[in-house]
C-alpha cells in the first residue's frame, strides 16, 4: 500500500493506492475535532514513508538574478537572496537556478518558491511528528506538475498549464522549455455541484496571466504560448465556447480520466485533477522534497537505513549459514574419520585378545601395537576439538544469556596447543600436534555489532562487559577479553562540543566490537 498526504491549504487529506488502483481517501478540516481525528488516524494506521503534497494560494516564487560563482560562494548569494524575500518562511523555501543569461555578464537565473504563510501547515506537521510517521518530503504542486507536461507533448517552449484542483481554485503555472518560471493560484466562485461552467470562470484569471507574462517580457513578442486546460468531461464544452487558438495563444484542452489512464492509475472518481498530481508526486524519485526542515525528514532517513540494515542482516545470515554449513560438513568428515577410527581400534583390540594376548611373553614386541591405539585414541581426543564444537558451544551461551541486542558479523577460529608446565598451561607457539599428548583448545575472535548508539560511551561499555560475563560464567570459557570496544576512547579521536564541529564519523562502524575467547576442548570441560 502506497499514500499520500495531500494539503490544499485547508483541509488535509489522504489518498491511499494499492499497486496502480487508487484504494480510497479521506479527509480532515482545520479545527480542533480534524486535528484530533488525524493524530488518531496516524495513531492506527501503519508507520510507512509518506510524501506531503502542498497546493496552496500563500506561496510565491520569482525569478531572481544571480553571478555565476560555485560552491559555497552559490549557496551564499542564494541564502542572502532568500533572507532578503522570505525569512518568516526559512524553513518552508525552495531554490533552482533554472538558466544563465546569455548576454553581459551571463548571470545564473535562479527560481526561488516559498510558502508564505507557514502557520498554516505547521499544526498538519506538529501532528505528524508527534506520530512518528516518516515524512519523506513535501512538494509543492506548481514543480510536480512538470511531471504531467511530456504526457501533454509540452517540454518544448512557452507553456501555461491551466488546472483545477478544488472547485473555488484555479491553478496557472508558466514553463519554460520543461523548467518553471512561475505559478499562481487564483480564487473562482464555481459552484461544487454544478463545475460545467469552468470556462467563463476562469477565461478572465486566463488573460491577466497572459498579459502579466508578456508585460514582463517572460514570453517574446513574437512568440506563440501554448495553453494547455486539464478538464473534466462535463466542463469541455464550456472551455471550448470561452478558448480559441490565435495567432499568440494556441489552445489544447485534455480530459482528466485520459490523462489519468495514461499516467497508469486507476479508480479515481474526483472531478478535478488534484489525483492525477497527487499520483505524480507519489512516482518521484527525487529524494527529500522540495520543502521543509532536516530534522522533519530524519525519521524518514532512519526508516531508509533501517531497511538496509535488514538486507544487509539477511545477506550476512546467509552468508553465515553457508559458512557454517561448510563448517558442518567439516565436522561430519571429522566425525568420520573418527569413528572409522573407533572401529579400527575395536578391531586391534579384538585381535590382539584373541590371537596375541595369550603369547604376550613370546611378541615382546606388543607394546607397539598399544602405543598404536593410544595413538588412535588421541588423534580421534584432539578432532573433537573443532569449529562445530565452537559454534555449537557459543550459541548455546548466546541462547541462555539472552543477548538479543547484539550482531555477529564473523568468528575467526584457531586451535591452540597448550602444555602444562607446574599446573600452570602455556601455550606452544607451534602448529598443533594431532598425534601429542599436550590439550587442544579453541581460540575465537569474535566480530560483531550492538543496538547501542555508538556515542553512548558508557552503556557501550557496559554491554560489552556484560558480554564477556556471560561468557565467563559458561566453565568451557578460560578467557574472555574485548580487542576494540564500540567506541573509540583515544585522545586523538575525542572532540569537543565547544567547538561547534562535529566529526563526520563512518555510521557503518558504529557499534562495532571484537572479542577475543579462549575455550576449553570437549574432554577439559
Amino acid at each position: 500500500m502506497k499514500r499520500i498526504f495531500y494539503f490544499t491549504g485547508h483541509r488535509m487529506s489522504i489518498l491511499h493506492w494499492s499497486g496502480k488502483q487508487f484504494s480510497g481517501a479521506c479527509s480532515f478540516e482545520p479545527d480542533s475535532d480534524g486535528y484530533a481525528k488525524f493524530e488518531q488516524y496516524l495513531q492506527s494506521s501503519a508507520k510507512i514513508a509518506t510524501k506531503l503534497l502542498v497546493d496552496v494560494i500563500e506561496e510565491d516564487f520569482r525569478i531572481e538574478s544571480a553571478p555565476h560563482v560555485y560552491g559555497k560562494d552559490r549557496a551564499a548569494v542564494i541564502e542572502r537572496m532568500i533572507d532578503r524575500y522570505y525569512r518568516a518562511s526559512r524553513q518552508f523555501t525552495y531554490s533552482e537556478i533554472i538558466a544563465r543569461d546569455k548576454h553581459g555578464r551571463k548571470d545564473n537565473r535562479v527560481l526561488l518558491g516559498a510558502i508564505t504563510n507557514p502557520d498554516l501547515i505547521q499544526p498538519w506537521l506538529d501532528i505528524i511528528e508527534k506520530c512518528d510517521v516518516p515524512l519523506s518530503g513535501i512538494w509543492t504542486l506548481p514543480l510536480v506538475s512538470k511531471q504531467i507536461l511530456p504526457m501533454l507533448g509540452a517540454k518544448k517552449g512557452p507553456v501555461l498549464l491551466v488546472s483545477q484542483q478544488v472547485n473555488s481554485n484555479l491553478r496557472q503555472t508558466f514553463f519554460r522549455d520543461g523548467k518553471m518560471i512561475t505559478s499562481r493560484q487564483s480564487v473562482i466562485n464555481l459552484d461544487a455541484s454544478d463545475i460545467s461552467r469552468l470556462g467563463e470562470y476562469a477565461k478572465p484569471e486566463v488573460e491577466r496571466t497572459i498579459n502579466f507574462l508578456r508585460s514582463q517580457d517572460l514570453i517574446r513578442g513574437d512568440e506563440v504560448l501554448h495553453v494547455h486546460i486539464l478538464a473534466a468531461d462535463e466542463q469541455i464544452d464550456s472551455i471550448r465556447a470561452m478558448f480559441t487558438s490565435t495567432d499568440r495563444e494556441q489552445v489544447s484542452i485534455h480530459r482528466i480520466r485520459e490523462l489519468e489512464e495514461k499516467s497508469g492509475f486507476k479508480g479515481y472518481n474526483s472531478k478535478f485533477a488534484d489525483g492525477l498530481f497527487a499520483w505524480a508526486c507519489l512516482n518521484l524519485m527525487q529524494v527529500g522534497g522540495h520543502y521543509g526542515k532536516r530534522h522533519e525528514k530524519n525519521r524518514y532517513f532512519y526508516t531508509l537505513l533501517a531497511g538496509g540494515l535488514y538486507a544487509a542482516s539477511i545477506a550476512l545470515l546467509v552468508t553465515g549459514l553457508l559458512l557454517t554449513e561448510s563448517y558442518i560438513s567439516d565436522a561430519i568428515e571429522h566425525n568420520k574419520a573418527s569413528e572409522l577410527l573407533v572401529e579400527q581400534e575395536k578391531e586391534y583390540r579384538q585381535v590382539y585378545k584373541n590371537k596375541f594376548e595369550a603369547y604376550e611373553e613370546v611378541f615382546a614386541n606388543a607394546s607397539v601395537m598399544n602405543s598404536a591405539v593410544d595413538l588412535a585414541r588421541q588423534i580421534r581426543q584432539h578432532s573433537k576439538v573443532s569449529p562445530l564444537d565452537l559454534m555449537i558451544a557459543f550459541s548455546r551461551i548466546i541462547d541462555r544469556a539472552k543477548l538479543e541486542d547484539i550482531t555477529i558479523d564473523s568468528i575467526s577460529w584457531q586451535p591452540e596447543q597448550v602444555s602444562e608446565v607446574k599446573g600452570k598451561k602455556q601455550p606452544l607457539v607451534s602448529e598443533p600436534d594431532v598425534i601429542s599428548k599436550d590439550r587442544l583448545r579453541h581460540v575465537a575472535v569474535i566480530e560483531g555489532r550492538l543496538a547501542i548508539s555508538a556515542d553512548n560511551y558508557s552503556a557501550s561499555v557496559d554491554r560489552i562487559q556484560d558480554i564477556i560475563d556471560a561468557l565467563m560464567d559458561d566453565e568451557r570459557i578460560e578467557q574472555a577479553e574485548a580487542i576494540k570496544m564500540p567506541v573509540e576512547v583515544r585522545s586523538e579521536k575525542k572532540f569537543t562540543a565547544e567547538s561547534g564541529i562535529k566529526p563526520d564519523r563512518d555510521r557503518r562502524s558504529n557499534g562495532g566490537f571484537s572479542l577475543r575467547v579462549i575455550m576449553k576442548g570437549v574432554d577439559d570441560a
